[in-house]
C-alpha cells in the first residue's frame, strides 16, 4: 500500500501542511508546477512512502488515501 493525493482536494499549501512536516518517511512533498491548477502541486516520493498512514490521518482535507500498487 502506498499513499496517493487526490489533487482536487488538496489545497497546495505547503505551509499548514501537515503530512509534508508529519510524515516519517518524509514522502510527502511540494513542488511547483505551472502546468498544475494552482501552480504547484503536492507528491508522494513511492520509494520513500511505506504506506504507514500517517499522512492520511493528519491531511486537512482528506485528500490522501492507501491503495495497492
Amino acid at each position: 500500500m502506498k499513499a496517493f493525493i487526490d489533487l482536487n482536494r488538496c489545497a497546495v499549501q505547503m505551509d499548514i501542511c501537515r503530512p509534508i512536516k508529519e510524515c516519517p518517511n518524509h514522502a510527502i512533498m511540494y513542488s511547483e508546477d505551472e502546468s498544475a491548477l494552482l501552480g504547484a502541486k503536492m507528491e508522494v516520493d513511492m520509494a520513500q512512502c511505506e504506506g504507514c498512514g500517517t499522512c492520511i490521518t493528519v491531511c486537512c482535507g482528506d485528500a490522501i488515501s492507501l491503495k495497492d500498487i
